[in-house]
């Protein structure tokens, strides 16, 4: 008995109490199938609840990219040779041991289906010309023709019978043929409406299953009678693979193009996992019988023989797929079919006993081929390489190997345990041993952080059974690229009994790899969870600008702060038409905090010239301040707004940020305004003289009313433009009444600083 242990990692930082604090740990979690299905896995595998672990040990038996472009079909005799059926050149190998040898060539051009003969000899169905051919070739590797399937351009499949006779699947006209053992004579079993019947199977109940195009219908067909029975319409255009397990349940699988998409996101992996219990043995009903003249086949004292898939399983693959996988192949392609799929991907479906249809495997992949033992679905698929295994009564699916040819056309599982499978691009046959690989890594994807950040510890979840290891290696980053040569270098392997610190250098990128080790083929650690945590550094806030606005002015924009509209409100003389004094300014800024700190914020001033501040407010917690500068003498000043990101960090953590404003000039103090002379203008008028002098702004605005009345008369500049602290100006008087005359002069600087004076004027003597 192997001993297990259980390793959990932990996941710590040295860091005070202080849960208001923004700067704290985050993590990255990895759990879910699709989470380390997206890193790079050399002999490792992903099962669907999400274990990682060391894949089938595989080797390539024979690489035929020389000479083929595709491998279309295998089968295994019973002294264990295996032969590979290829295209387009017609060439046929056989594989004993390690020891592969081209068998024999056939004038047509693809080699589609291969089989045994109950004689020994290989028979071997072609297509792609006029006329379909079945060669039997014997030991010497002589072919001869077996039979020529009438009408039929493509045989896809066959299998024997009880007694020795063959049937074959054929296209494009949608038959199956009954020939006879010696191939002499044939006749056609049943005409089905698809085009193509693509995949072919016998149950223990002596029925033909087969699988079509175009319609993806699954018939049972009588073999003595031809009479076909519809058992399930898959949404999927395509049936392209069937098996027929022990207990008669029938697993058909699809191959829908458009859902096969490389790089599609696998399922999250199922919440909890089935209670494993007895398949049931309960009769079938009574309306699950075969119609009238359907009844099985096989005789009571020879039972009926599938095409057993340990010993001749063949190679189906998609029509409407294959001229995207297969460049130079002639297969049709079928027209006027829906590859569309309703559950997304491409599906297994199991048809129980009963009738009954479920749903047993989906996923983004082309099923290309199956085979059944003890309970276990084999897998080939394209478009990333992948066999599974899928044990429907435990609900679960794991990817046993991914090879680097894209395509898994065909799949044989041998006596042993083994599994043998045929590709294309590139065309080889691999062993998949039943034993695992001795080593395996899975890097994953680069973390992207985002900005540099410090790493913590990592956490895992994992059983390392005695004889097996299992390390994790990390580097860091500033780059995306992970190929990139500005990357670190990967760290020592830390054991994953305990939890480990991170040792790669702070970054913004993070990549971990996964390493498995085993002296035990038949034992690998099983990792299921892997946590990584991480902390943002410390960054300090950042002002971006400082504004110092009148509050006058600001308070006209609708966004405006309601403090500001309230003081701006009651800047004013009582007199609409003078512009408003500017005594309170708005100092705005704008700030952000890289940590989404909470921040509080200091204003000072100082005159421009001195070299000490000081604080006009702190603690502000908004983003203004509003400055009364009637508490400051006249002059020019400038302004520091300063950040601090202490409400969120730990004391000696803390960071700050300032900035100064343009200069701001105050001026509170109001013009200097006197009536230097007085002059007739003829009998009735006058011309009066005034200067106007202010010490910091230019004078603005001027006007005057005669004797109290309503409304002010402006008054310009003597130069026509105010854009002085000094101008001149002069009022002139017409028809007046004789006597005393009041007038009042109004003169404001440009920060709205009015000056009124009164002067007596007469008219007369």
């Amino acid at each position: 008995m192997h001993r297990s242990r259980w390793t959990v990692g932990v996941l710590a930082f040295t860091l005070a109490a202080a849960p208001t604090w923004a700067v704290k740990p985050e993590t990255w979690t990895h759990e879910q199938p699709k989470d380390f299905s997206a890193g790079e896995a050399k002999n490792v595998v992903i099962s669907s609840r999400g274990e990682v672990s060391l894949a089938r040990e595989s080797k390539v038996l024979y690489d035929a990219e020389k000479e083929a472009e595709a491998v279309n079909a295998l089968a295994q005799a019973e002294d264990g040779a295996i032969y590979v059926a290829t295209g387009p050149n017609g060439h046929i190998y056989r594989i004993v041991g390690e020891q592969a040898t081209k068998f024999a060539t056939l004038p047509e051009g693809n080699v589609f289906s291969l089989l045994l003969a109950e004689d020994g000899r290989l028979l071997a169905g072609t297509g792609g010309g006029d006329q379909a051919k079945i060669y039997a070739i014997d030991g010497k590797g002589e072919a001869t023709l077996f039979h020529e399937p009438e009408g039929a351009k493509y045989v896809w499949a066959m299998a024997r019978g009880v007694d020795g006779e063959i049937y074959a699947a054929t296209g494009t006209e949608g038959k199956l043929f009954r020939i006879d053992a010696d191939g002499k004579n044939g006749k056609v079993l049943a005409d089905l409406k698809p085009k193509n019947l693509l995949c072919m199977a016998f149950g223990g109940d002596g029925m033909i299953y087969v699988g079509t195009d175009e319609d993806g219908l699954i018939y049972r067909i009588n073999p003595e009678t031809g009479k076909p029975y519809v058992m399930y319409d898959a949404a999927e255009a395509e049936i392209s693979a069937l098996a027929v397990d022990a207990e008669g349940n029938v697993f058909a699988a699809t191959a829908a193009v458009d859902q096969a998409r490389p790089g599609r996101a696998v399922a999250d992996k199922p919440g909890g996992k089935p209670e494993t219990a007895e398949p049931s043995k309960a009769s079938k009903p009574a309306g699950s019988q075969p119609a009238d003249g359907d009844e099985p086949a096989a005789k009571p004292d020879k039972p009926a023989r599938s095409a057993d898939p340990d010993k001749a399983q063949t190679a189906k693959v998609s029509v409407a797929a294959l001229t995207t996988r297969q460049a130079g192949s002639t297969r049709p392609t079928a027209t006027g079919a829906s590859s569309g799929s309703s559950g997304g991907g491409n599906a297994i479906y199991r048809i129980d006993t009963f009738g009954f249809v479920t749903e047993v495997f989906r996923e983004p992949v082309l099923i290309l081929d199956l085979a059944e033992a003890d309970g276990t679905l084999y897998v080939a698929t394209g478009n990333e390489g992948r066999i599974y295994a899928v044990t429907p009564r435990e609900d679960n699916k794991t990817m046993i190997t991914k090879l680097e040819p894209i395509q898994v056309t065909s799949l044989l599982r041998m006596d042993d345990g083994s599994l043998v499978a045929g590709t294309a691009n590139s065309p080889k046959v691999v062993r998949i041993g039943q034993g695992l690989a001795r080593k395996g890594t899975l890097v994953s994807k680069p973390f992207d952080a985002g900005q540099i950040v410090k790493w913590g510890r990592i956490k895992w979840e994992a059983v390392v059974p005695t004889g097996t290891k299992l390390t994790v290696a990390t580097r860091s980053g500033n780059v995306e690229d992970d190929e990139s040569e500005a990357w670190d270098d990967w760290s020592e392997e830390m054991d994953a009994t305990t939890g480990q610190q991170i040792p790669s250098p702070g970054a913004r990128f993070l990549q971990y790899r996964l390493t498995f080790e085993t002296t035990d083929p038949a034992q690998s650690a099983r990792l299921s969870k892997l946590t990584i945590a991480r902390m943002e550094e410390n960054r300090p806030p950042l002002i971006s600008s400082v504004e110092v606005l009148s509050a006058v002015e600001e308070a006209k924009k609708p966004t405006s702060n309601p403090k500001v509209k309230q003081v701006a409100s009651s800047a004013n003389y009582g007199d609409e038409s003078a512009p408003q004094p500017q005594f309170h300014y708005v100092v705005k800024w704008s700030c952000e905090d890289p940590n989404q700190d909470t921040l509080v914020y200091e204003v000072f001033y100082r005159q421009a010239g001195d070299s000490r501040w000081i604080r006009l407010a702190k603690d502000v917690k908004e983003t203004l301040h509003i400055w009364d500068t009637r508490t400051v003498p006249d002059g020019k000043y400038e302004l520091r707004v300063v950040a601090d990101d202490r409400p969120s960090n730990a004391p000696g953590t803390e960071l700050r940020d300032a900035r100064l404003s343009d200069l701001v000039l105050v001026d509170n103090t109001a013009p200097v305004v006197r009536v230097e002379s007085v002059e007739r203008e003829g009998k009735s008028g006058l011309r009066v003289h005034v200067l106007a002098v202010d010490a910091l702004s230019p004078i603005a605005e001027a006007a005057y009313r005669l004797d109290s009345q309503e409304e002010s008369r402006v008054l310009m500049a003597d130069d026509d433009v105010f854009d002085s602290p000094e101008e001149r100006l002069t009022i002139v008087l017409q028809d007046l009444e004789p006597g005393d005359h009041w007038l009042s002069i109004r003169v404001s600087d440009s920060q709205g600083n009015a000056r009124y004076i009164s002067e007596r004027v007469t008219v007369g003597d």
